[in-house]
């Protein structure tokens, strides 16, 4: 998300909205990652448990790996 955008709610509408169309389609679960420098709290924040983290990416960063049940 751009960074002018960040803290408006647009990235919590268009997770909620996933979420929902996920529930619609009959899934039970939804699994996502963020790079380290990216996003996980924001996962963290709306229910996301993280699963695990795979690094040796650029300038230390790792991707982590989230699951929320639905």
């Amino acid at each position: 998300m751009r960074e002018d955008a960040r803290m408006e709610g647009w990235g919590s509408k268009l997770l909620r909205a996933a979420e929902e169309e996920a529930r619609r389609r009959g899934c039970d679960r939804l699994i996502v990652s963020s790079f380290t420098f990216q996003a996980p709290g924001f996962y963290e924040r709306h229910g996301y448990q993280e699963t695990g983290r795979t690094g040796g990416f650029p300038g230390g960063a790792s991707d982590v790996h989230f699951l929320k049940q639905l």
